[in-house]
């Protein structure tokens, strides 16, 4: 499977069909066998209530995915058949094993912090969770939270899209199960173009938003050295985490956002 196709599934998924988060499927139909079952197996996160909430959806035609299992799922040939047990899906097939989403993350190659140069149908992790990146900042992931199904969210680290949740992740990388190519239409992530063309250099005093800061807290959180609200204002927090970032890459710390530090920042 390419990353091109793999990434193609995972957005039809997201908005064709009807999913629900349902901890250890991979896109099995909603059916009262499937909640017995799983109930069965992880009892104390299929709580009476959340039995209840699935046992509602029985025969709407809804599969059930976590996120880690979304991935395996799709792997493992989910093609969407609700006549089929799970879905299509063969289990621990196509040499994909059913492993966990950290276990997941330390069979990619190429992992990084740096979401710079992120490539369509990467891996993306954080810590107990993950999701697949599809391009133009936007993963897709299976989460309880916000629509509680398979859902497309903006990745935090490149920047925020405005209708989207988003997310900030740890780290990314290519699964060896998928063959990587050039997206043909893939874009630059949008603050490329933002920091090397429309703004040259940042420093303290920026106090009303700015998305270029935005954007610079964005991949200084991404990178570990700035904790505080993400708010696009560049004051003390913000220096401080860049002239840490700076003495990190031994760049002068000066606090001053120049072409620089802006290159080691989407190196």
């Amino acid at each position: 499977m390419t990353n091109i196709e793999f990434v193609k599934k995972l957005q039809e998924i997201a908005t064709k069909y009807k999913t629900v988060y349902g901890n250890g499927m991979f896109g099995q139909p909603i059916t009262e066998n499937i909640i017995v079952q799983k109930s069965k197996q992880l009892p104390n996160w299929y709580t009476t209530k959340r039995q209840q909430e699935l046992r509602a959806l029985i025969g709407q035609g809804y599969f059930g995915f976590d996120c880690i299992c979304l991935i395996k799922g799709v792997l493992w040939g989910w093609n969407g058949d609700l006549n089929q047990v799970n879905g299509g899906a063969v289990y621990n097939s196509n040499g994909v094993p059913d492993i966990t989403e950290y276990g997941m993350l330390q069979q990619c190659s190429d992992v990084s912090e740096n979401f710079a140069k992120i490539e369509v149908g990467e891996y993306l992790w954080t810590d107990g969770h993950c999701g697949i990146y599809v391009g133009e900042g936007m993963a897709v992931e299976c989460t309880p939270k916000w629509d509680n199904c398979v859902q497309i969210t903006a990745v935090a680290n490149i920047s925020p899209k405005s209708g989207y949740n988003d997310r900030i992740w740890k780290k990314h990388g290519k699964l060896p199960y998928v063959e990587y190519e050039k997206a043909e239409q893939e874009e630059k992530p949008e603050y490329t173009e933002n920091v090397t063309v429309k703004l040259y250099q940042l420093s303290k005093g920026l106090l009303n938003y700015n998305p270029q800061v935005y954007t610079l807290q964005r991949l200084l959180k991404g990178l570990g050295h700035y904790n505080m609200e993400i708010d696009g204002l560049y004051g003390g927090g913000t220096e401080k985490a860049v002239i840490a970032f700076q003495k990190a890459k031994k760049i002068a710390p000066d606090g001053i956002v120049g072409q620089e530090t802006w290159n080691k920042l989407l190196k």
